[in-house]
């Protein structure tokens, strides 16, 4: 008889969470994937009816709406990670305080619209106001969705997750489409996500069971508090360091730069968010569950971002290097200034990988003033960087400051992470991010030549460098690692494991 109980199938008596958080993170990733490429596909077409300020306008409300969220209701649901044990106990009120803070500051923000349309007196008042508006109802929803989704977090019911989110996001991206084609402009770009959180919040709602009886406990209260606060700081500066560039954009440079960066961030992220962010989702609650084996849990998680490192990188050179014929195919020529930023945002994926993963450990150690120590120095040392590089160089030059940015952090994070127990920790962290590069530095400097080349032989050759040549470099990187890596090489034998008997399983269903 097999229950599901949604917890991972032990061995003796050890866990084998290293194969559910690979399951787990293939399941989501595969979801990802699937919306990334039908996003992929919309955001071309969207593209066609935008303007560059358009996208400086939406992305705009988007970062003022996280500096005005001091008080993120999903981070409470991180804590109750933190502190699965005592879930039923803690859950009533932790469901109480994150409703409280979401509604609270989706007030908060429609109070203050007409003061961000006076500190922004030359962008269009009605779009940014009704931006601005649109974004503000984010924290509410948030704050509904915390519960359901941290049970199903806790109890590593990823399949629902992946089945939910996808079939949301499906819905988004066709409402972003219809949008833009009749000429909602920014909105297009914002109100799509914020019915996908409605739509989350609806169908874990009604499908995930949430005791939300009991009375509001004082006691757990001040517990939660104590872990939340610094938590959500911590969140805070990141959601903030995040969405820096724009902020400081935004006020420094005027809606067309920031327009361009927001355009080129949007295209860039996409690859790497779908193995990064999709794994620190499944990472977090499979490195609570081993808070009391630290130097399994540091194992584990260098064993992750070696694996990332691998993917990632590969990805983000690929991008760097097709950026300009790719351009050429997908976007009108107006996008065309933002090639270079592009290129710079895909070089700094190539380490910026490494922030979710870190994330989510420290979040499991429960080490959340460490979390906000290092998030609070980045960002002091970001924003008079930030400020010089957007007065001297507009978009182009905050890219490539928040390239040398994250550069420094990243690698600090993964570091910090591994603190926790004894061990050569600085050389296993700069094997995150040495051993990609130097095997994909010189066949990606080989593929750049090439696509040289064949961006002088019109369409066919911009054709032949993005679906050929490019690809090609990543795949022999990929393969070169494999050769050497044997947690690379058992990720490409599950991954094909996986697909051979979903592919053997779709042949059978007719007959069945």
């Amino acid at each position: 008889m097999s229950t599901d109980t949604g917890r991972p199938e032990a061995t003796g008596t050890r866990v084998s969470f290293a194969g559910v958080a690979a399951k787990g993170s293939l399941i989501n990733s595969t979801q990802w994937l699937i919306n990334k490429g039908a996003t992929a596909i919309a955001m071309l077409i969207v593209a066609r009816f935008l303007e560059p300020e358009d996208y400086g306008v939406a992305n705009q409300a988007i970062a003022i709406m996280s500096f005005m969220v001091f008080f993120f209701p999903l981070t409470m649901g991180d804590v109750l990670i933190s502190h699965h044990r005592q879930f039923d106990e803690l859950a009533p009120t932790a469901g109480r305080l994150a409703v409280g803070f979401g509604i609270f500051t989706s007030l908060s923000v429609f109070a203050l619209i007409p003061v961000f349309l006076s500190v922004y007196p030359d962008w269009p008042p009605f779009w940014f106001g009704l931006l601005l508006a649109i974004a503000a109802c984010r924290p509410a929803l948030d704050a509904l969705l915390m519960m359901p989704l941290t049970r199903l977090r806790i109890e590593l019911k990823y399949g629902r997750i992946a089945i939910v989110d996808g079939l949301v996001q499906i819905g988004a991206t066709v409402a972003s489409l219809g949008m833009a084609v009749v000429g909602w402009r920014g909105v297009s770009l914002v109100a799509p996500q914020i019915l996908g959180s409605l739509g989350r919040v609806l169908c874990y709602r009604r499908t995930v069971p949430v005791a939300m009886g009991g009375s509001f406990d004082r006691g757990a209260a001040r517990r939660l508090l104590g872990a939340y606060l610094p938590a959500a700081s911590a969140q805070y500066l990141h959601n903030i360091l995040v969405m820096l560039e724009l902020l400081v954009l935004g006020l420094a440079a005027g809606d067309y730069q920031t327009g361009l960066f927001a355009f080129a961030f949007q295209v860039a992220a996409q690859a790497n968010t779908v193995v990064a962010y999709q794994l620190g989702v499944v990472l977090q609650p499979i490195l609570g569950h081993l808070q009391d084996d630290r130097a399994r849990q540091v194992a584990g998680f260098f064993r992750v971002q070696r694996v990332l490192g691998m993917i990632c990188v590969p990805i983000s050179l690929l991008q760097a290097v097709i950026a300009e014929p790719l351009f050429r195919i997908a976007f009108p020529e107006r996008f065309s200034p933002a090639v270079p930023v592009f290129q710079v945002i895909s070089l700094a994926q190539a380490v910026y990988f490494a922030t979710g993963p870190s994330m989510s450990c420290l979040r499991a150690q429960r080490r959340f003033g460490t979390f906000l120590a290092w998030q609070s120095i980045q960002f002091l040392v970001s924003v008079p960087i930030y400020l010089l590089a957007a007065d001297r160089g507009g978009a182009l030059g905050v890219s490539i400051a928040s390239a040398l940015v994250w550069s420094a952090s990243a690698p600090i994070a993964v570091w910090l992470c591994a603190r926790v127990t004894p061990g050569p920790h600085l050389r296993e962290t700069a094997l995150v991010f040495l051993k990609p590069w130097l095997a994909g530095a010189p066949v990606f400097y080989g593929a750049w030549l090439l696509i040289g080349d064949l961006g002088t032989r019109g369409p066919l050759g911009d054709w032949g460098a993005v679906c050929l040549v490019g690809p090609g470099a990543a795949l022999i990187t990929m393969g070169a690692l494999a050769l050497f890596d044997r947690d690379m090489r058992r990720i490409a034998v599950k991954v094909g494991t996986f697909i051979r008997d979903r592919a053997m399983r779709s042949r059978r269903a007719p007959m069945s």
